[in-house]
């Protein structure tokens, strides 16, 4: 059922603005669960420890999503080169990493207003799929933010490949914002797939498993950093994600 009132999905678009959101857009569940990403992951996870057939994985049983959401509110934060430690990942640092935590504090603040301002239920989510998360670059492609790059990460007009993503179920049927008409990858020489360190586009098309050797080594290599690096007290240990393909695309630079 679509809540009354004019131009609700505006609202919410520019109330997320307000809370600090780069970008914003709605998209539907239904249009979601037609995304090719919905379709690949339902029959098996992207990584082998959710795979039925490990021994150790946790009850992966596909996608759950319930059934009373009917939209994705997802936005985007810009992630300039300049400031990288927004992606940094740390145990001790609230979310995990600088960015994510702000990404989550605007979750909460937009999930209790939407209840309170516009009598609107919604549910902050997770990014990990098996905890019910959603698809957040396939929702931010039909939510008009941006479209997929051929390096399979989401390029938006605006910063290019350089945001990061989160979302909220809502139980609300609203109007998406998207898909858009943009075409970034026409005629680029790809400097994305020729950057990468573990060649994971030598195939043409990207190889989520070469991507992860890269990051699972990072993992590995973590750094210990004082605290205010990261905004705690205390040092941690911290991980440095591979940003290759991301900081090699042209748009918006």
């Amino acid at each position: 059922m679509k809540p009354n009132g004019n131009n609700v999905e505006e609202i919410i678009i520019e109330k997320a603005k307000d809370l600090g959101a780069s970008l914003a857009g709605i998209a539907s569940i239904a249009d979601l669960k037609a995304s090719p990403s919905y379709e690949a992951y339902a029959k098996k996870p992207f990584y082998e420890e959710y795979a039925p057939d490990n021994p150790n994985y946790f009850k992966f049983k596909g996608v759950e999503w319930h059934e009373e959401h009917k939209s994705v509110l997802v936005w985007a934060l810009v992630h300039p080169e300049t400031e990288p430690v927004l992606d940094w990942w740390s145990m001790k640092v609230p979310g995990f990493t600088p960015g994510n935590g702000i990404m989550r504090r605007q979750s909460k603040q937009l999930r209790v207003w939407m209840g309170e301002e516009l009598g609107i239920k919604a549910l902050s989510l997770p990014y990990q799929i098996e905890y019910g998360g959603a698809f957040l670059k396939d929702s931010a492609v039909l939510a008009g933010l941006g479209v997929f790059g051929k390096h399979n990460l989401l390029v938006t007009p605006e910063y290019g490949t350089r945001v990061r993503l989160r979302g909220i179920f809502i139980e609300a049927d609203l109007e998406p914002t998207g898909p858009i008409d943009f075409n970034p990858c026409e005629g680029c020489g790809m400097p994305c797939h020729s950057v990468c360190p573990r060649d994971a586009f030598r195939s043409g098309s990207f190889n989520r498993a070469l991507c992860k050797l890269e990051n699972d080594k990072r993992d590995a290599e973590w750094e210990m950093l004082p605290g205010e690096i990261m905004g705690i007290e205390e040092e941690s240990a911290v991980v440095k994600p591979c940003r290759y393909c991301e900081l090699a695309c042209p748009i918006a630079q």
